[in-house]
């Protein structure tokens, strides 16, 4: 009895690493595509420091609580209608289909708090260091998650984000809590 439930979490196990192994090798060219874009994003998105007060406002109160049942429209009053958003999970070009997708991000989560701990400045770049927490429920599992992360913004003269490109470790702070796919994220960070 126990050998067979072994066997069968071991199969498991294989192609958990296997299908890992399979988006890491993936990953890489997902990864140079991610750094095209937003490289070309650079290009095409300047900012404009008139902006910058407004936008930070704005950002700042739609950052603070993600499950505010008002997300979707402060989402909406804080992008452009065209810009380029990346959260390294997905990347967006559109404010319509950024703001419905932070209300689906927002309705799965228990709580939510990111804290705005740094602002820097660098003529229209600005760079935005935070710290998030969240609570929620995956795959049978209460996750509390804690990380922390960089967004590049640039605003519009009207205080709109035109260009946001976050940098934190979604591994880390998502994936490592869920079974199976958590070990082996864990398992392949300690190799590297």
């Amino acid at each position: 009895m126990k050998t067979g439930w072994i066997s069968k979490f071991l199969i498991l196990l294989a192609v958990v690493a296997i299908a890992t192994a399979g988006c890491m090798a993936r990953g890489d060219k997902r990864m140079d595509d991610s750094l095209e874009r937003y490289r070309q994003a650079l290009v095409d998105f300047p900012g404009h420091v008139d902006g910058i007060e407004r936008g930070l406002e704005r950002f700042a109160r739609a950052y603070a609580d993600l499950t505010a049942p008002e997300i979707s429209q402060l989402m909406a009053e804080l992008y452009a209608e065209r810009l380029f958003f990346n959260d390294t999970i997905h990347t967006f070009e559109d404010r319509d289909s950024l703001a419905g997708y932070m209300g689906k991000t927002g309705a799965s989560l228990d709580s939510s708090v990111i804290s705005i701990d740094q602002i820097i400045r660098d003529q229209d770049d600005v760079f935005v260091r935070w710290t998030m927490e969240f609570k929620t429920r995956a795959a049978g599992r209460d996750i509390h998650s804690r990380s922390i992360g960089v967004s590049h913004l640039r605003f519009n003269a009207d205080g709109e984000v035109v260009l946001h490109q976050d940098f934190w470790d979604s591994g880390h702070a998502l994936y490592a809590h869920l079974p199976l796919v958590g070990f082996a994220v864990r398992r392949a960070r300690a190799r590297l």
